[in-house]
């Protein structure tokens, strides 16, 4: 066989020698690790990175850029939530106006300039703060002619007030003169002479015989509910009421005949009962007992007068 050059023979390696060599393990390292520009096709200015660790670094930036956005983003939407919340509820921009208060239902009893007076507290609070309910207590509670009021929003500045008022339904003299009360036994006003078409709270009669007696509460309030309870035509004809302490009422009509009326149960059966026992002639009415109701007249004896049905 031919000799070998020794040139040739020492110039040639093998791959497995190239590959682990210390020079070959560098260059692979400097492949993995460092970096690499390439130009795209059309897009001179752009270089695209292609070692390990600036591609890292390049999707962490990224990342960070995507949570400031989101970031960025969330502050924005907080902040406009603010600024919402504060020009609805706390700005000028839904501001209650009192001279935008607007009252319907009241009697002349009272005035507009009252309920707004009322309410004055409230002036330049968001109508979206407010609480209706409070309001329509504090009326109600404040103005004792009203019985009842409902509050509710006129926007964007103002308030509507329906009332409900309280009906005069009876008098009763104290040391001042005469309470105006209703049906609830509430004093409404006092006055120094009785209003006409109001029922007279007297003392119980068979009492009186004992000497002078006071009127109490309990028997003022049987009085106002028995006379609260009975028809328009009925009341008009009523002069006077009485109860004794265990609630027993009896009225007086103007034509001097008397109601015996009894406890306060079945006060709008009664009130119907009594209604057409009136359309006859008698000097009592005794509707205490309102399914078997009795009239009498002085020269005649007791009869039975049926009662309507409680749902006529």
């Amino acid at each position: 066989p031919a000799p070998r050059r020794g040139g040739e023979s020492a110039g040639r390696t093998s791959p497995r020698q190239d590959s682990s060599s210390p020079d070959a393990a560098a260059s692979t390292e400097l492949t993995v690790f460092g970096r690499r520009q390439v130009a795209l096709p059309g897009r001179d200015d752009r270089v695209v990175s292609t070692g390990l660790a600036d591609r890292l670094k390049e999707r962490q930036a990224a990342l960070r850029q995507l949570r400031l956005r989101r970031v960025v983003r969330a502050a924005v939407v907080v902040v406009a939530i603010v600024l919402v919340v504060w020009a609805l509820a706390f700005s000028p921009l839904l501001g209650l106006q009192t001279q935008r208060i607007s009252v319907a239902g009241s009697d002349g009893s009272v005035s507009d300039k009252q309920v707004r007076e009322v309410l004055a507290a409230y002036e330049g609070d968001s109508l979206l703060r407010l609480d209706t309910g409070r309001l329509s207590t504090q009326v109600s509670d404040k103005l004792v002619r009203v019985r009842w009021a409902q509050v509710t929003r006129a926007w964007p500045h103002g308030l509507r007030v329906h009332l409900t008022m309280r009906v005069p339904v009876a008098t009763v003299q104290d040391s001042d003169g005469y309470q105006v009360l209703d049906n609830e036994a509430v004093v409404l006003e006092r006055v120094s002479e009785p209003p006409s078409g109001l029922v007279n709270i007297v003392p119980d009669p068979a009492a009186q015989a004992s000497g002078p007696q006071r009127i109490s509460a309990k028997q003022v309030a049987a009085v106002t509910q028995v006379v609260g309870s009975l028809t328009p035509e009925t009341l008009a004809q009523v002069s006077s009421g009485s109860a004794t302490e265990a609630g027993q009422v009896t009225l007086t009509l103007s034509s001097g005949a008397s109601v015996v009326w009894g406890n306060n149960q079945d006060n709008a059966l009664k009130a119907r009962v009594l209604a057409t026992l009136m359309t006859t002639t008698a000097s009592i009415y005794d509707v205490s007992s309102p399914h078997r109701p009795t009239t009498r007249s002085a020269d005649a004896a007791a009869t039975t007068t049926a009662a309507p049905s409680p749902t006529s």
